[in-house]
């Protein structure tokens, strides 16, 4: 196999499209089913908003190169008093990290290993963040505009979503008293 050719996109800091990109795809309220705590606010949120994209995922791609990249945009939102957040998810791969980039918004990068331990890092315009090798991660918007961030891995990382759908994460992120709180999970013992 021939070797890849350096390359560069162009990426907008504020709305984190791409030019060029290699793929893409959204997320709908109806898709994150079992995400949020509140099922009966999850319900009426998707009648309500007509369904609407909680977050989308622009990457790139180059044949032969062992890293990927892409574009996380989350929007604002709320689920009962749960921010609109991304999925979640370990990499298949447990010996490969991330990084993430913020270049516009504010939220929490929640973070857990399977042993227990557990962060929650903010996310800003600025703010950059290497995920360690088996790190759950899941990103949450806490403000009124998109979040949006940059992220590096590498092509063979791989995702399991699985183990997070199957029981959460073992912290949640929701409004109490008017203010953003990081709480225990209610649903994990």
């Amino acid at each position: 196999m021939p070797t890849p050719l350096p390359s560069s996109v162009m990426i907008d800091a504020e709305s984190g499209k791409i030019s060029p990109f290699t793929g893409r795809y959204q997320k709908r309220l109806s898709e994150l089913e079992g995400i949020f705590l509140d099922r009966d606010a999850w319900t009426d949120a998707i009648r309500t908003r007509a369904d609407p994209v909680v977050y989308e995922v622009i990457e790139c791609r180059q044949d032969g190169n062992d890293l990927f990249f892409g574009t996380t945009i989350v929007a604002p939102g709320q689920v009962g008093a749960e921010f609109y957040m991304t999925r979640g998810h370990f990499h298949a791969r447990r010996d490969l990290g991330e990084v993430y980039a913020t270049t516009s918004g504010q939220g929490i990068l929640l973070l857990e290993t399977r042993s227990g331990q557990s962060q929650a890092l903010e996310m800003c315009k600025g703010s950059v963040t290497c995920i360690p090798p088996d790190w759950a991660h899941r990103t949450i918007n806490t403000g009124n505009c998109p979040l949006v961030f940059t992220w590096v891995c590498s092509i063979d990382a791989g995702h399991d979503y699985a183990s997070i759908r199957e029981r959460g994460m073992r912290k949640v992120v929701v409004v109490r008293d008017g203010l953003v709180a990081v709480i225990d999970n209610p649903r994990i013992g």
